[in-house]
Order: structure tokens, then C-alpha cells, then sequence
């Protein structure tokens, strides 16, 4: 993609999801590592990748806190989207995914800065694993 093209991440995920549609390209237990973050009384739209060597920040078609986006769909425009805006699309999709419900918009701040700052949460992963 040239820097002076317009690239819209939602159209062209569609694309590539409409493609995936006979053909299994990701592996479901990828797919499983995708955690739609609810907050009691707000309406946001944010989920959590938990990778193997991090977790990442997602918006779906919007943005994803991986290098990969930064550098290549933000910084040089090389592409509209990183593989994890697709993962989560699909995985959204498939309905393979978790989902937690945090008590406060003070423990969402509190789960975002762990993944901005520490590349993970620990906060999310006791929310998950202690229920």
C-alpha cells in the first residue's frame, strides 16, 4: 500500500475473512486466546489477545498495541491491519473467545496500563483463572 492510498482496516478485514471462509487458516487455540473485556456500565468495544510472549491491546478494526501495527500499519503504512485485528475478527466470529466482566472502569485503567506498560496483565489473567 502506498502513503498516499487510503486503507480502511474494517473493508479489508471483511475481505480477508470472507476469503477464510473455506479454508481453516488459523488454529482455534489462537483463536481462544482473545478476551472481550466488558466494564459494568460502559459501553466499550475492547478485548485482550493473550500471546504466549505478551498481550496485546485490541480495537476491533481500529487498532492493535503490537510493533507490528505500530510499525507497519501506523509508522510506515505497508498494510491496513496486523494478523491480530483478523484473529480477533475471526475469533469474534467463531465465537471462540473468552469474556470478563470487570467490576469498575478503575480495574479496566488498572488492565490496560498493565498491557501498555508491563506487556501483560495480571489483573485479567486472575479474572480468568480464579472463577
Amino acid at each position: 500500500m502506498s502513503t498516499a492510498g487510503y486503507c480502511s482496516a474494517r473493508d479489508s478485514i471483511k475481505k480477508v475473512l470472507e476469503a477464510s471462509k473455506t479454508v481453516g487458516v488459523v488454529d482455534e487455540q489462537v483463536l481462544r486466546r482473545f478476551v472481550k473485556v466488558n466494564v459494568q456500565g460502559a459501553d466499550l468495544n475492547t478485548w485482550v489477545y493473550m500471546g504466549p510472549s505478551g498481550d496485546y491491546v485490541i480495537v476491533p478494526g481500529v487498532f492493535c498495541s503490537c510493533s507490528d501495527f505500530t510499525i507497519r500499519v501506523v509508522g510506515r503504512r505497508e498494510k491496513c491491519y496486523c494478523k491480530h485485528l483478523v484473529d480477533q475478527a475471526l475469533s469474534e466470529k467463531r465465537g471462540l473467545y473468552r469474556v470478563v466482566d470487570l467490576g469498575s472502569f478503575d480495574e479496566y485503567i488498572k488492565v490496560l496500563n498493565e498491557v501498555f506498560t508491563q506487556n501483560l496483565t495480571s489483573t485479567l489473567r486472575k479474572k480468568l483463572y480464579t472463577r
